[in-house]
């Protein structure tokens, strides 16, 4: 027996053993992580939880200032639609704000006031942000700069060459499959690789010319995370988004960035937040850039970041961009369903987070739930006023 059981052992060392040879040699040892974070959990795939396992950086809050509330906050009920549609998505927050005050304040589940949750892409639009405040600060030129300007060991080539605006715009030409539920894809390496710059600069390749064809990518907005990385120097990215944004908003908590292996801010969807803290970024948004009398953006930057380049159908530079029944709106936007809607002509930002999402026709399409939310608000910001 006892000559069984080392037999058998013997054996197991030896899988395990050419197991992580061939995770070395294939460049496959991020799946280490992903089993940790995700099957080992007992999950099938990646949640707005995962943060709580992950390495994180703080984004430090300064003097918080308190959303104001409504005359009418709470007073209107959700319709049963709403309610069902929260329920089957497993909301945690519903939040309606409407002329710079919470107008409807709902949570759902564990979700709550101080209630963090992984906020995945909306990450994106904080990305872009920072983007354009570094321009407005001199650190970088304009969008229109070829990315190698800053990035001169970026190793594709393209024609015409891949700008900045590019990058933010999912309008890049690069190969990439965000959709992909492979172990072996790129988007699930990009998620839990422990050295992003490497993957920015080696796995990334040119499929087509770029500003020809809007397609999702977050390996783009990781790159443009890169750009940010170097121009910045002994600035984190956490630091430089705690000082522009997140401290003269008066968040009122501290966020979180999610970070690789190497200390580098996880730029295409690392961000985690509270509801009424992500629902200033939209009210800063609909105030043109501008926060208790201080242009944290300019209103150029606004434009850029509201307004569809190239023959974009839903993307601008960093946020999506829709119309419900004719009213134009643009909302930041992550994975399972965590959004930030903006509104201009009702003067509302709607705020949604949860587990789920309703299913897009194709990825780059608006997400239908998105309009529900939106028929929501009007109707509770209408029946406010009566």
């Amino acid at each position: 027996m006892m000559k069984l059981i080392k037999k058998l052992l013997f054996i197991l060392f030896g899988l395990i053993l050419l197991l992580s040879l061939w995770l070395v040699l294939a460049d496959r040892t991020y799946l280490v992580e992903a089993v940790r974070v995700t099957w080992l959990q007992g999950k099938g795939d990646v949640t707005i939880d995962d943060f709580r396992l992950q390495k994180t950086r703080i984004v430090k809050k300064g003097r918080p200032q308190t959303w104001k509330k409504h005359t009418d906050y709470n007073k209107v009920t959700l319709s049963p639609e709403i309610r069902q549609l929260h329920d089957s998505l497993q909301s945690l927050a519903f939040l309606v704000i409407k002329d710079g005050k919470l107008l409807q304040e709902r949570y759902f589940r564990e979700g709550g006031p101080d209630h963090a949750t992984g906020l995945w892409s909306v990450t994106k639009s904080f990305t872009a942000m920072m983007m354009l405040k570094a321009i407005e600060e001199g650190h970088i030129g304009n969008v229109d700069d070829p990315l190698t300007q800053y990035l001169p060991d970026w190793p594709v080539t393209q024609d015409p060459a891949l700008t900045l605006k590019h990058l933010g715009s999912m309008n890049t030409g690069l190969f990439w499959d965000e959709q992909a539920h492979d172990p072996l894809a790129l988007i699930t390496k990009l998620n839990f690789t422990s050295d992003l710059e490497a993957f920015v600069l080696e796995d990334m390749y040119a499929v087509s010319p770029p500003g020809t064809k809007q397609h999702y990518n977050s390996g783009g907005t990781q790159t443009l995370g890169l750009v940010l990385d170097r121009i910045l120097q002994n600035t984190t990215i956490s630091e430089y988004f705690a000082t522009r944004f997140w401290q003269p908003l008066g968040c009122e908590n501290h966020g979180q960035f999610l970070v690789d292996g190497q200390g580098f801010e996880k730029t295409f969807g690392g961000m985690v937040s509270t509801a009424r803290d992500l629902s200033k970024f939209g009210q800063l948004l609909l105030n043109r850039g501008q926060w208790q009398g201080k242009q944290l953006l300019s209103e150029a930057s606004i434009r850029q970041l509201t307004t569809k380049p190239y023959n974009n159908t839903t993307y601008t530079f960093g946020m999506w961009t829709g119309a419900f029944e004719g009213t134009p709106f643009y909302y930041l936007s992550g994975f399972l369903g965590q959004v930030c809607i903006v509104v201009p002509e009702h003067n509302l930002v709607i705020t949604r987070l949860g587990h789920k999402a309703t299913a897009k026709p194709h990825l780059e399409a608006v997400s239908p739930d998105v309009y529900d939310y939106i028929a929501e608000a009007i109707r509770i910001s209408n029946d406010s006023l009566d």
